[in-house]
């Protein structure tokens, strides 16, 4: 647990650094990225790749889990389904192809589900001026 931890950290600050491309969309997550309930912790942060968001997921198998992405209308963009037999689990939603603008991660595992919102940004290209002087 205290790995899974510092890993999630570790890869949080090295996203964040490498998220400087102005070209392409970046998603952002909340401020604290990871949630626990009764049957599962999770954590849904940035990837060091632009425009792919990371889950991962820790939990002990028993119970079917659905991933969904999902637009800020309710429309399913994506959905990860998990075995009830698999244990903890990554994958990367790929959001290249999306608009700038509000979505929502949903988590559900039995009676457990819990929310993410997630903002897409592009960031403005900025244009360096540069002078030259000779004397």
């Amino acid at each position: 647990m205290k790995t899974l931890a510092q890993s999630l950290l570790a890869a949080l600050l090295l996203s964040t650094a490498t998220l400087a491309s102005a070209a392409t969309t970046h998603p952002t997550a909340t401020a604290n990225p990871t949630v626990t309930t009764n049957s599962y912790k999770a954590a849904i942060f940035p990837s060091a790749i632009p425009s792919k968001l990371n889950v991962y997921v820790e939990r002990t198998p028993g119970q079917p889990m659905t991933i969904s992405f999902k637009s800020s209308d309710g429309v399913v963009l994506g959905k990860q389904s998990v075995g009830k037999k698999q244990g903890n689990f990554h994958f990367q939603f790929d959001l290249s192809d999306l608009k700038d603008g509000a979505y929502t991660v949903e988590i559900a595992s039995g009676s457990d589900v819990s929310t993410h919102p997630i903002t897409l940004t592009t960031p403005a290209v900025t244009l360096v001026t540069r002078t030259i002087a000779l004397n």
